[in-house]
């Protein structure tokens, strides 16, 4: 099982705003980097302009005083970018949900899998700008009724085959009270996420018998071979934008 105290937030990229949206979130991610219980504060942007933040802090108190510090954004950013949806990820405390709730975040708990604490981060700086790297996507699916026990057993073979892949960085599993599966997979490069790819098809008849798949988002600048082994799926394809990962 793993820890995690964060976020993701959706939103849609306003016609003609590309250029302040890069202001706003560069000064938000100056900002940010100062923070040190900020772990992961990372955009993504699709060609279409769907935009997506993931955000992961060391523990709740350093979550308000990433919020604090976004109260100051917070005008700029919606004047740039329509937010559509939120997800809080961890067992998060009631007083950081109810910082969020106007948006009224779907809330997903810890199920199982692992997390690489000590894994190299992938900051990187690129044209004078804050940037990362990545190799991953995110699957979410709907249990299917009365499948819980089957799922979680066939989610726990899958969790100890991905811990015998040094590549594999994140594999984590999120459901809501209400059925709604999120699993955030990262890899440390392209061949780990092939190995993780092949192994995951050994369990992929049983996974589906148990939660119906519902989206899938590939968070990277991934590769056409890559995509298409997940093309049934038609998954959105979202760049890094800017942001960081400690």
């Amino acid at each position: 099982m793993f820890n995690n105290n964060g976020w993701i937030v959706e939103a849609k990229l306003i016609e003609g705003e590309l250029e302040n949206f890069k202001a706003v979130m560069n000064s938000q991610i100056a900002q940010a980097l100062t923070e040190k219980g900020t772990l992961n504060y990372q955009y993504y942007l699709s060609d279409e302009g769907d935009v997506l933040v993931y955000e992961r802090f060391a523990d709740p108190e350093a979550s308000h005083e990433h919020i604090d510090n976004w109260n100051a954004h917070v005008e700029r950013w919606i004047a740039a970018a329509t937010p559509t949806r939120m997800l809080h990820l961890g067992d998060l405390p009631e007083d950081v949900r109810q910082r969020h709730a106007a948006l009224s975040p779907v809330w997903l708990k810890p199920l199982g899998g692992f997390a690489r604490e000590d894994a190299d981060g992938s900051l990187l700086v690129k044209n004078g700008n804050t940037s990362f790297e990545n190799f991953g996507w995110i699957v979410e699916a709907k249990l299917n009724e009365g499948q819980l026990k089957n799922f979680k057993a066939v989610m726990t073979s899958q969790v100890e085959r991905a811990q015998s892949e040094a590549g594999t960085l994140n594999y984590q599993y999120y459901m809501s009270d209400n059925g709604d599966i999120l699993v955030y997979e990262r890899f440390k490069d392209l061949e780990s996420s092939y190995i993780h790819i092949e192994n995951w098809n050994d369990h992929a008849e049983s996974w589906i018998a148990a939660a119906t798949p519902k989206r899938m988002v590939h968070l990277g600048d991934l590769p056409e071979a890559l995509r298409q082994k997940h093309a049934e799926l038609t998954p959105l394809l979202l760049k890094p934008l800017g942001g960081f990962a400690r």
